[in-house]
């Protein structure tokens, strides 16, 4: 994790038990256990429920809104979705006005066979062009996103998430980024940003 703020220990463990749910929900979806495996292993993830579920919270940890801004003030990556097993974490870094990362779809974000689902990139944009304008020390929400679908986009390889601010006008930013396979662009995003009253927190 980038060191532009400190984390608690609570915070370190549910990161890393957030990250074996992603191993243990990928490892369910794929199985190939018999129906008594399947009984077996569904017994063990009810009673590990119910002991989670003993001390719940109202929602998922949080990150500070903040923290893009200080990861890039700081030339450090910034990590998303550390405390939510439904979405891969991604590192994204910072450059004058840019963002970018790396990620791997795998067996639970299938669309089309062997291929990310549509729906799944647009949320991976929507992120990345998100998180670049709060990198702008803005906040901001998604008005509009327009996506283009140029390529089938593979599962099990890496991918390369850009971004980059286009312009800015007022309380309106429009931001474009794109997911590539080896060199080829397979999505093209376009998004328009409102800034709302307040500061990042």
């Amino acid at each position: 994790m980038p060191v532009v703020y400190e984390t608690t220990e609570v915070e370190q463990e549910t990161a890393e038990l957030v990250s074996a749910t992603r191993d243990l929900m990928r490892a369910v979806a794929t199985t190939g256990l018999g129906a008594e495996g399947l009984r077996a292993a569904r017994a063990e993830v009810e009673r590990l429920t119910a002991r989670l579920a003993q001390d719940p919270r109202d929602r998922v940890l949080r990150a500070p809104l903040d923290g893009p801004a200080r990861a890039r003030a700081a030339g450090e990556p910034w990590s998303i979705f550390r405390y939510s097993p439904q979405a891969l974490p991604l590192d994204i870094s910072f450059g004058d006005g840019t963002a970018h990362a790396r990620t791997m779809g795998d067996a639970l974000y299938e669309g089309p066979r062997d291929s990310v689902h549509g729906g799944y990139l647009a949320h991976l944009l929507d992120c990345m062009l998100g998180t670049l304008v709060q990198s702008q020390g803005l906040l901001a929400v998604t008005a509009t996103l327009d996506l283009r679908y140029l390529h089938r986009t593979p599962l099990d390889v890496p991918l390369d998430l850009h971004a980059r601010i286009l312009e800015r006008s007022g309380r309106r930013l429009r931001a474009e980024g794109w997911v590539e396979h080896e060199g080829t662009r397979t999505v093209e995003a376009t998004g328009l940003f409102i800034e709302i009253a307040g500061t990042p927190s």
